[in-house]
């Protein structure tokens, strides 16, 4: 097989979700279709309630999806079993559950030694201290999980899902609790993950998606959905159309940047 007759990591076609995964439920989009390839960056943009962490779950395949399909590789989600799977794409959600005492260090290393019942190693190997260093977590890798603060577990939650090794990275709201450097070194990081995959993120900092998409996927909170590339979704029409306020933009020290008012938007939805 060529190259270029290589299936997408990400292949979304047709596909319609409804609130909860329920049939009779609201509708949230219908008829969503986009490919994720390697070096590609998506973020996806909308209001509270429009779909972003169901979206993400579907392209997980922890949600149920109304219509449509889903494929990584170019193999359906149904037809693939739960361990190899794990291998080809991570799903980091917006929130975590620590019912048990377990350190750093183990809950991150638990994505690299998965498929069995021994505990992982108890030391730390480069790849793990390396990241580790990335997003400042050395000196808590020994502290319980359930004293961090918002945005140590964050941390952590990124550290677990880049160590797990798969190419595409599904992450939900990971920027949530960050402080400003450890924004930028989040976007940093996805970026050069996605130097050999692909990352799809959902985020509500217009100016920190702009940073760091390639592509856009815009949910409106009333059905209306856009995919394409970051420059004809990132808009201040389609932007304001979606969130319900005026918003615009500039070139600020070679970054777009993008700030709103409040007065109601009037342009039409996506």
């Amino acid at each position: 097989m060529t190259a270029a007759a290589l299936p997408s990591l990400l292949s979304v076609r047709g596909l319609s979700l409804r609130a909860g995964g329920l049939v009779a439920a609201t509708r949230l989009f219908d008829d969503l279709s986009f490919d994720v390839n390697p070096g590609e960056r998506w973020v996806l943009l909308g209001p509270n309630g429009a779909g972003k962490s169901s979206l993400l779950g579907a392209l997980a395949g922890i949600f149920p999806v109304a219509a449509g399909s889903v494929a990584v590789d170019g193999i359906p989600l149904a037809d693939w079993r739960p361990a190899a799977l794990a291998e080809r794409r991570a799903w980091c959600p917006q929130f975590w559950s620590d019912p048990f005492p377990a350190t750093v260090l183990e809950t991150a290393q638990l994505a690299r030694h998965r498929g069995g019942w021994s505990p992982p190693p108890s030391g730390i190997d480069a790849q793990t201290r390396a990241l580790f260093t990335r997003l400042e977590l050395d000196a808590l890798a020994r502290a319980d999980v359930r004293t961090l603060s918002g945005g140590e577990r964050q941390r952590v939650a990124i550290a677990t899902a880049l160590l797990q090794g798969a190419p595409l990275q599904l992450l939900d709201e990971p920027a949530s609790h960050l402080d400003l450097s450890h924004q930028q070194a989040l976007v940093r990081l996805l970026g050069e993950h996605a130097e050999s995959g692909a990352v799809v993120v959902s985020l509500h900092d217009l100016n920190l998606a702009s940073d760091l998409a390639s592509h856009g996927v815009l949910l409106d909170g009333r059905g209306g959905v856009l995919a394409g590339p970051r420059e004809a979704v990132m808009t201040t029409a389609r932007l304001g159309a979606a969130f319900g306020v005026a918003i615009e933009s500039s070139v600020v020290g070679g970054r777009r940047r993008f700030w709103h008012g409040t007065s109601t938007a009037t342009t039409p939805s996506c």
